[in-house]
């Protein structure tokens, strides 16, 4: 036995050395395998908030300005996908869930740029579609705590929001809204006397009837198409109305008036009664039933000086696509100074339909 362990495990001082470090390097990896296990199992990684960045991004990516579905909605109660609808980046969503989280509360649509992640381009996309639903108002409600001053609202009492016609409507109707007895009195003599609401905006010509009560009941205001009342044959001009002047217009309520106040916007103004029929969710029935009572004066469009303007602000016009866009651009370098606008259809830059729908909405200086 002795001559058996001599003969395969005598090693050379070398030998012995080599085996040393090897049990040493051995030892270690065993060692840093157990510590990096025991690690692991005692390390949880949460990826929940990754993945509902992940989330957000993709929503977001997917209804982003471009695709985005502009409507009438409550920065108070709008869910977070509605919100990634309207085109909001998920970082302006997160802001404005975290500042309701908190227990504050919008009380007039400017509010909401207190959300400091919400970009201003956001809020000046987003502004015409807020409505604020208001169930009941405090007297002492001060803004500056999150709080609102109603003159109207008397102590201990409570108001009633709900549409009405104040061409109409009871003086039982205009208390529960929140007139004061006598200001309901005012607003029925008024009416006994010939007078007639055409706007909502109106109701701040009723003696007592204060500019910050008329504001919190305007968006209540539904008066009668003024055209199927006897004396009255109006006519609007979509160049200049206000949303109050549309909601004139029977079947046209909140929020079509914004609707087509912002497309207006975004045009640069209407060169026909017809462009009415591009804005969002109008139906043909709507659109004829109308347009009798429709009329554009004076008010030149707005147009894009295409010998200045970058890609990004001829985007922004409803006419002009990413194709058109880079066609305009493309043109304008190979020419150095386009000297008319008719040169784009000339020169082939576009095709006689495209430059016939965008050329009252560009210029050349």
């Amino acid at each position: 036995m002795k001559k058996f362990f001599k003969e395969y495990f005598n090693f050379s001082k070398r030998e012995q050395n080599g085996l040393i470090v090897l049990f040493v390097l051995l030892i270690a990896i065993i060692g840093t395998n157990i510590f990096v296990s025991a690690r692991k199992q005692s390390q949880k990684v949460d990826f929940s908030d990754f993945e509902t960045e992940i989330d957000n991004f993709l929503v977001y990516q997917q209804t982003h300005f471009d695709d985005s579905e502009l409507f009438a909605f409550d920065p108070n109660t709008a869910s977070r996908e509605d919100l990634l609808r309207l085109g909001l980046s998920p970082k302006s969503v997160n802001g404005i869930m975290n500042y309701r989280d908190k227990g504050y509360k919008f009380y007039k649509p400017e509010d909401i740029t207190r959300v400091r992640t919400l970009k201003p381009e956001e809020y000046e996309v987003i502004k015409d579609y807020i409505v604020i639903e208001r169930q009941s108002y405090s007297k002492d409600y001060n803004h500056d705590n999150n709080s609102y001053k109603y003159s109207n609202y008397e102590a201990g009492g409570q108001t009633e929001l709900f549409e009405f016609d104040p061409n109409t409507a009871t003086k039982d109707e205009l208390e529960r809204l929140g007139f004061k007895p006598w200001q309901a009195e005012n607003i029925v003599k008024y009416r006994n006397k010939g007078g007639h609401f055409k706007q909502p905006s109106e109701i701040t010509k009723i003696h007592g009837v204060d500019a910050d009560f008329a504001e919190k009941l305007i968006p209540y205001i539904k008066i009668e198409s003024q055209s199927q009342i006897a004396g009255y044959d109006i006519l609007v001009n979509i160049n200049t109305a206000s949303a109050g002047d549309f909601q004139m217009l029977k079947g046209i309520g909140e929020a079509y008036s914004k609707r087509i106040v912002a497309y207006r916007e975004k045009l640069g103004g209407f060169v026909s009664v017809e462009q009415l029929r591009e804005v969002y969710g109008m139906t043909e029935e709507l659109y004829n039933s109308i347009s009798k009572n429709l009329e554009i004066k004076g008010e030149p469009v707005r147009t894009i000086n295409i010998n200045t303007a970058d890609f990004k602000t001829l985007v922004s016009h409803p006419y002009i696509d990413k194709n058109i866009a880079n066609a305009i651009l493309n043109y304008r370098e190979f020419a150095k100074t386009i000297k008319s606008t008719d040169e784009l259809v000339k020169q082939k830059a576009l095709s006689n339909s495209e430059y016939e729908k965008i050329s009252k909405y560009i210029s050349v200086e």
